[in-house]
This record gives C-alpha cells, sequence and structure tokens, in this order.
C-alpha cells in the first residue's frame, strides 16, 4: 500500500509578538538602580523546546547579542516590554515573562495574575492567532482599595498600607511590584501598617496568602 500524504498549501505561518505592558511609567517593571532597561525576559515556545536557540531565555528588550527582535517601547506613560517570533507554524504554544528584581522569577504567577507561571496561545493554520500574548500590569483586579482573601484583608490609607486577620509570629512581607524588599517583619497581633514612600502596587505576602495592594 501507498501511503498519500495531503500537503495544506494555504497554510500561513504566523508573526507573533509578545508584550508586558506596564501602565505605571516602569514603576511596576523597572529598578533603574538593578538592570535598569534589561529587566523584563521570557521563555516561549511549546512542548517541542523554545522559539530559539541558546540560553532558556529571550529578552523583551533590545541589545543583548546574538538576540533579535526584543524591545522596550516608551510612550504616554506607558512601557513596553515585548520581542517578536517570525515564521511560527501551526500550534499550540505558551511563554511566561520574568522579571530579573524578581530573582528571575515569573511574573503571572508570582503576583497571582494567574494560577499557572504559562501563558497559552495558538496559531490556526490560517496563520490566526488566539489566546493571549500580553500580560497588562496592573489589572483592573488591582485597582481595588480593599482587597481580601479567605486569609487575609489588606487596604490603603494614604500612603499606609493595613493588614488584618495575621495569625501571631508569622512573616509579614511587602515587596512593590520591581521586586524591591519594602518591609518583613513577624506579626505580633492580628493586624499591622506598613508604611510605603510611593504610590503603586504592592505584594503582602504571608506564609499561606498573598494579597496585591494599590496605594494611590
Amino acid at each position: 500500500m501507498v501511503g498519500i500524504g495531503i500537503l495544506n498549501s494555504n497554510a500561513q505561518n504566523a508573526t507573533v509578538t509578545l508584550k508586558v505592558i506596564d501602565n505605571e511609567d516602569g514603576a511596576l517593571t523597572n529598578n533603574v538602580d538593578d538592570n535598569n532597561e534589561t529587566n523584563v525576559f521570557c521563555w516561549a515556545g511549546s512542548d517541542a523546546g523554545a522559539f530559539y536557540e541558546g540560553d532558556w531565555w529571550y529578552p523583551m528588550y533590545a541589545g543583548e547579542t546574538g538576540r533579535t527582535g526584543g524591545e522596550l517601547i516608551k510612550e504616554s506613560g506607558v512601557w513596553t516590554w515585548q520581542c517578536t517570533f517570525y515564521n511560527v507554524a501551526e500550534g499550540e504554544y505558551r511563554w511566561n515573562p520574568h522579571m530579573k528584581t524578581l530573582g528571575w522569577a515569573s511574573i503571572n504567577n508570582l503576583y497571582t495574575y494567574g494560577e499557572s507561571a504559562d501563558i497559552y496561545f495558538s496559531v490556526a493554520a490560517d496563520g490566526t492567532i488566539t489566546g493571549q500574548t500580553t500580560l497588562e500590569l496592573p489589572l483592573t483586579s488591582t485597582s481595588n482599595k480593599v482587597v481580601s482573601n479567605d486569609s487575609l484583608k489588606a487596604y490603603s490609607v494614604g500612603k499606609r498600607i493595613l493588614i488584618e486577620n495575621l495569625n501571631e509570629a508569622e512573616q509579614l512581607i511587602v515587596f512593590d511590584l520591581s521586586g524591591k524588599l519594602v518591609s518583613q517583619m513577624t506579626v505580633k497581633f492580628n493586624v499591622a501598617e506598613v508604611c510605603v514612600d510611593q504610590p503603586g502596587i504592592y505584594l503582602v505576602k504571608t506564609t499561606d496568602s498573598s494579597l496585591k495592594v494599590l496605594v494611590k
């Protein structure tokens, strides 16, 4: 028996641009004292491997030797970190944006934007891209003044973050979204207060829980 393969002559590869958009003029993704303007990168590919060869990470900014397609765009208070891959064939893909100032940790699940570090998208046979190719910071949900989950409640008053429902002797840690440590303490009561210098999004973490708090 002779097998006959049918080639889809209408198949089109896609150009895929992945973006991390910082709507706070770089405050959420950049630290001028640490990896200034070279802070955001990603892994991108599928179960078969990355879109590229060499090191596992790909810069979402320009200037890294041997890596093209990365760019940091600044305009109107918005910083867009992005990288572009060409001739991406039909298939299921994922990407995983990171920041160096977070200890080279992923953005998506560290700040609880998603349960997984990975973000998924697909390319159809006609080159159409579906799924998520952009991670925008902050998300709409972070604009709430009072946030809570099953364990914690937190809110801001001026430049103070107030945290409730704490457990005595547990560790309370607060970071800004550039990964800078703002406060670390051992809890003595079921409430705590942390003063901050700047408006922005802050990550409040305990042993078992975390919240994002907006300080205006």
